[in-house]
């Protein structure tokens, strides 16, 4: 079988078996317990959510934008997926994703500006309570980012150099 039809045969796979667990619920079945906490994400469950900046509440070196979001949410193979929103002040809109390990294993950064080619290769692990640290590489040169997340787990610091972005958890309500 070619690579083509491999592929197309496990999304078909993926589809039908999916097919069935939709049916399953609709019918009553009862829902397996959720599965144990990949070990390779341990530390992170407080990230998990939609955060909505609090600009009153950020540093920006430049022109603060108007309005950001990002959100973190599990993904396969122990990642987090993180994707990000932003209005500028100019009224351009960029967004992007990423998916990785929290344990410094680099993975690709895809960004509107770059169509559909990786705009940045990222890598982020786990370095004290609630306190990640984010590498971000493109065209030879890659600076250090920190998520440090409050212990009441409501609020998020993102900071690189002289930026300190402030998320608090939003519930999409405003």
């Amino acid at each position: 079988m070619n690579g083509i039809a491999r592929t197309f045969s496990a999304a078909a796979l993926g589809l039908a078996t999916t097919g069935v667990l939709v049916t399953g619920l609709a019918a009553g079945q009862a829902q397996a317990a959720a599965p144990e906490l990949d070990p390779r994400i341990s530390g992170t469950q407080g990230l998990i959510g939609y955060w909505k900046v609090d600009l009153a509440a950020s540093t920006y070196p430049k022109t603060a934008p108007l309005a950001a979001v990002r959100s973190f949410a599990y993904s396969e193979d122990g990642k987090i997926l993180v994707s990000f929103a932003s209005k500028g002040a100019d009224g351009k809109l960029t967004f992007g994703h990423w998916a990785a390990t929290p344990d410094g294993t680099p993975a690709i950064e895809y960004h509107v500006d770059a169509n559909s080619y990786p705009y940045n290769v990222v890598s982020w692990k786990l370095v004290g309570p609630g306190r990640l640290e984010l590498v971000v590489a493109r065209n030879g040169g890659s600076y250090t980012c920190i998520y440090q997340l409050s212990e009441d787990g409501e609020t998020l610091n993102y900071s690189y150099g002289d930026t300190n972005i402030v998320y608090r958890r939003w519930d999409l309500m405003d």
